[in-house]
């Protein structure tokens, strides 16, 4: 008789511990800022995308791209139109599977060539023109995890629409990686 009643207790008591917790989905963020001033990516760009891509060489090694790309009007992503892009490209990737490996990233023209040599993933900030030009950057990608990458990027570019050398800083948190290579012009690996 005692286990008849200690029976529905246990069912009861197994009920009640049971997890009602609900996942909460990772949000996005992306906080910009432009030589101190800081831009609401959201309302200032009308489209942001993502492309990722990561290929095998013949040698075996593997190559990425990951570019985020901000353009001023919507519609299909074109050089012509206003835009700004952080493009990370890793010439010695270490996991094919995800699009881009977690590590730092160097670029510029004030970057010395040894220091290039011997890191293997390099920056670059870009700004439609024939001019633009990044001086130096380092950006690093500090966790990428079910198809969301998040991390930061600081540099200084040329922007030839104002005439002036530029600072910008991102730092970007749970932004879902995107395959489409419609979303970049700046396709495939390299």
């Amino acid at each position: 008789m005692k286990k008849l009643l200690l029976l529905p207790l246990l069912v009861l008591l197994s009920l009640s511990c049971e997890d009602t917790r609900v996942e909460e989905p990772l949000e996005e963020s992306i906080r910009m800022w432009v030589n101190g001033s800081e831009i609401i990516a959201r309302e200032y760009y009308e489209s942001i995308t993502t492309y990722g891509a990561s290929s095998v060489q013949e040698d075996g090694s593997i190559k990425k791209i990951f570019v985020l790309h901000f353009q001023r009007e919507d519609g299909r992503v074109t050089p012509e139109k206003e835009h700004y892009a952080l493009i990370m490209y890793d010439n010695n990737a270490s996991v094919l599977e995800q699009p881009i490996d977690e590590k730092l990233y160097l670029g510029g023209t004030q970057v010395d060539s040894l220091l290039l040599q011997t890191t293997s993933g390099r920056i670059t900030l870009e700004i439609v023109g024939l001019s633009d030009y990044t001086e130096f950057a380092q950006a690093s990608i500090d966790k990428w995890e079910d198809g969301r990458v998040s991390g930061m990027a600081d540099g200084y570019f040329f922007n030839p629409y104002r005439d002036e050398m530029q600072h910008g800083i991102i730092i970007f948190d749970n932004l879902e990686v995107g395959s489409d290579p419609e979303a970049t012009f700046y396709q495939g690996v390299y």
